[in-house]
């Protein structure tokens, strides 16, 4: 990947995501707001301020959903189509370890894309059904906190380094020995 590519990737990126984002601020921003105008929520979201609006506005709960199903059903394909590519990649591979190595680290991380993936779309894609506030923080928590916080063990506590440092780091010497089919910790 060239510089060139890299920056062009990455203003286009930004770029749509603002140009994307207006839209549903512009029509949210044009509901009539009467009742208590405090938010009932961890952060700022449209979904909460789609629920403070006075009326129910069908046009905006619509373009606000296909906008979001578009996008993130979209995204999520993509990513999907290319994990059935690695998994045609490890297919390919000769050997059985490595294989078993290659297919755990794919499922870990289907396993996040899956958790992140599935909470935002219950979340924006119907944001006409009215979920109750307390499962919409629960949602957001979720996907804003809990999906984030795993990314980092499962994207590096693979790594016989990262492990390493982490035992370095609390002090604790954890012996892994390999019987047969078991593994025994000392």
């Amino acid at each position: 990947m060239t510089r060139q590519l890299c920056t062009g990737l990455v203003v286009f990126g930004w770029s749509c995501g603002f140009i994307l984002f207006i839209t549903p601020v512009v029509l949210i921003s044009r509901l009539p707001f009467c009742g208590p105008n405090i938010i009932n929520h961890f952060m700022c979201d449209p979904v909460p301020l789609m629920m403070l609006s006075c009326a129910e506005d069908t046009t905006t709960q619509s373009v606000y959903s296909a906008f979001n199903a578009f996008f993130m059903i979209g995204t999520f394909l993509f990513i999907l189509c290319s994990y059935a590519l690695v998994i045609l990649a490890v297919v390919r591979m000769p050997t059985a370890a490595g294989k078993r190595k290659a297919f755990s680290t794919c499922a870990s991380h289907l396993v996040v894309v899956f958790l992140f993936f599935g909470s935002i779309m219950l979340m924006y894609v119907s944001p006409g059904s009215r979920h109750p506030v307390e499962v919409q923080k629960i949602i957001t928590l979720f996907y804003s906190v809990i999906t984030p916080l795993c990314n980092p063990l499962i994207y590096s506590l693979r790594n016989r380094e990262m492990k390493a440092a982490l035992r370095r780091v609390f002090g604790t010497e954890i012996l892994f020995i390999k019987h047969k089919s078991n593994i025994v910790v000392i």
